[in-house]
């Protein structure tokens, strides 16, 4: 079974997402790659974006410690 990754809580998402990857910009800074489902109409939508570190926050109770980490550019 695959290990479904860690929650956060985004404002791009504006509540819960799932962390999929912490992401080291080329100008040294710290990204996150998340992605969280919306309901639009009768139909489950799934999104995903990339973020600055500062627009998430850890949950407590999450383990994060197997998020990959990945070097941009």
């Amino acid at each position: 079974m695959s290990r479904v990754p860690p929650i956060v809580h985004a404002n791009l998402a504006d509540g819960p997402a799932y962390l999929l990857a912490w992401e080291h910009m080329p100008d040294g800074a710290w990204g996150a790659h998340i992605a969280w489902v919306e309901l639009e109409g009768e139909a489950w939508k799934v999104r995903s974006g990339r973020v600055m570190a500062d627009g998430i926050r850890r949950i407590d109770g999450q383990d994060y410690s197997h998020v990959p980490r990945r070097t941009i550019g």
